[in-house]
């Protein structure tokens, strides 16, 4: 396979200091590139300008409708998604109009949602699908109009509806390493979901087999959902070791659930998201790690890539790009306390 990047391996190792579970969150370019199978993979780095923001906007973005579908408004992530886009259009002084409405966490909503925008002529489409086949008719829709589709953190199956896929780096970001029962608190009908616990089952059954997944059930991205979970996991597995949490609000129902039962520092959590609200868990020692995203940037590369296509210059834009990671921990929150979503 043609790698575009040397390989860069960030290994952050994060020992429970009460457990026999640790977490590693491991990005590893090249290997992630080879699974995917993409020879047209580019990596972009979130830490490159300070504001998470590479990319201004710039002339070729005024006066364009901008369609923005994420999954739902109740999610600090998704919010900062459509904030990426208005940031990037605020940076280059440039005045633009985003759509951006809430589909709930319904992917017929979502469909209708860009059927409509589409009806009313918006000149790019970013999507961050709920569900990456059902999603396949609005995709029809937008390439019937002639409309160039980007989607954002959750690929699609029919990739050649959409003109590139911007996301995090999913499958990596969902390593663990260590010893000992496990229980995983799910969103399984997401695609970005399913890459990050298949990265997690993948290196267990490499490398770790003495790492044990006992339950997995989905909460769906629901506090309260997960706080019930992860009671019911405590009593069926009493000696469970560590949690993986899909997301920030996954993660904040186990602790409490955790703490409840008394078993605060017993038992190690760890989420993916790297929200303010996972920094705040991090410093009360209710979860070990959580390694971030960048919404942020996700959405400013999405805004590149639109400028490119509009420029005329569509073979100057990559089918696949996965913004890196980095992981939060105890050692490093001063460096995004107060900087991240």
């Amino acid at each position: 396979m043609k790698k575009r990047l040397v390989a860069v391996l960030m290994t952050a190792a994060m020992v429970c200091s009460m457990g026999s579970v640790s977490a590693v969150s491991v990005f590893a370019e090249e290997e992630t590139a080879e699974a995917a199978g993409d020879e047209d993979v580019v990596y972009v780095d979130p830490l490159e300008a300070e504001d998470g923001l590479p990319f201004a906007a710039t002339e070729l973005s005024k006066g364009k409708t901008i369609g923005v579908s994420v999954q739902t408004h109740a999610n600090a992530f998704f919010l900062a998604e459509i904030d990426g886009v208005k940031a990037t259009l605020e940076k280059g002084g440039i005045d633009a109009e985003v759509i951006a409405p809430d589909p709930a966490n319904d992917i017929n909503t979502q469909v209708e949602d860009i059927t409509q925008m589409v009806a009313r002529g918006v000149d790019v489409i970013f999507v961050d699908a709920l569900d990456k086949d059902g999603i396949k008719p609005a995709l029809q829709e937008a390439e019937r109009a002639s409309i160039p589709v980007i989607a954002i953190d959750s690929n699609v199956e029919d990739k050649d509806l959409i003109a590139s896929i911007v996301e995090s780096d999913n499958v990596a970001m969902g390593k663990i390493d260590g010893e000992g029962e496990i229980v995983v608190i799910n969103w399984s009908t997401l695609q970005a979901v399913r890459e990050r616990v298949e990265g997690l089952k993948s290196v267990i059954e490499e490398s770790y087999p003495n790492v044990e997944i006992v339950a997995d059930q989905d909460a769906f991205g629901v506090v309260e959902d997960a706080q019930s979970i992860m009671e019911s996991f405590l009593q069926t597995y009493p000696d469970v070791k560590g949690v993986f949490a899909i997301n920030s609000p996954t993660a904040q129902g186990a602790a409490a659930a955790i703490k409840a039962a008394g078993l605060e520092g017993k038992i190690s959590v760890v989420d993916i998201d790297g929200a303010q609200n996972d920094i705040e868990m991090i410093k009360e020692g209710q979860i070990l790690c959580s390694p971030v995203q960048f919404p942020k940037t996700i959405a400013n590369k999405a805004m590149e890539c639109a400028e490119l296509i509009w420029a005329g210059k569509e073979d100057e834009v990559a089918k696949h790009y996965y913004v890196s990671g980095d992981n939060i921990t105890e050692e490093n929150l001063d460096q995004y306390d107060g900087n991240t979503y």
